[in-house]
């Protein structure tokens, strides 16, 4: 028996052949939420950019990231998904983060690039030059139904 071949990957930049059901199988199979097709679709059409990883033999999306923010002062990566049923997921993390630095160079953000991912990438992340907080901060998130403001006064 022949074990099976690694599948040849490519990247892409800003996917105008994204199909927004099969990013969201993707989100699926990583054990993320998969998200409303109508609000993701907002989410990339404003995001400063995203990369996709597919396998060049059928187009299959098996990777995905994306950066937001002001592209003067902060960028936040998001998203940053790998098929986990793929051995060499380790591999399309160092893709998609290498064709992103890329595109941060080229487009020429001189910003604070900070990245939002789960405690499972944090190693990974430090070997790609990511670092914690020197201060300790952690991201902190307004929670639904509390967004009524009470003046302290």
């Amino acid at each position: 028996m022949f074990a099976s071949k690694t599948p040849r990957i490519i990247t892409r930049t800003n996917d105008e052949d994204l199909v927004l059901p099969a990013l969201n199988q993707l989100f699926a199979k990583a054990g993320q939420p998969v998200r409303d097709l109508a609000k993701l679709e907002i989410a990339l059409q404003n995001s400063l950019l995203f990369v996709t990883a597919r396998i060049l033999r059928d187009d299959a999306v098996v990777g995905f990231v994306r950066v937001t923010g002001d592209g003067v002062f902060n960028a936040a990566i998001w998203d940053f998904v790998v098929d986990p049923s793929l051995s060499n997921g380790e591999d399309i993390k160092k893709m998609l983060l290498q064709r992103l630095k890329q595109e941060i160079r080229r487009t020429g953000l001189q910003c604070s690039v900070t990245i939002f991912a789960q405690p499972e990438d944090v190693a990974f992340l430090q070997k790609a030059n990511f670092s914690e907080d020197q201060d300790g901060i952690q991201a902190m998130a307004l929670r639904r139904g509390l967004l009524k403001w009470r003046s302290p006064f």
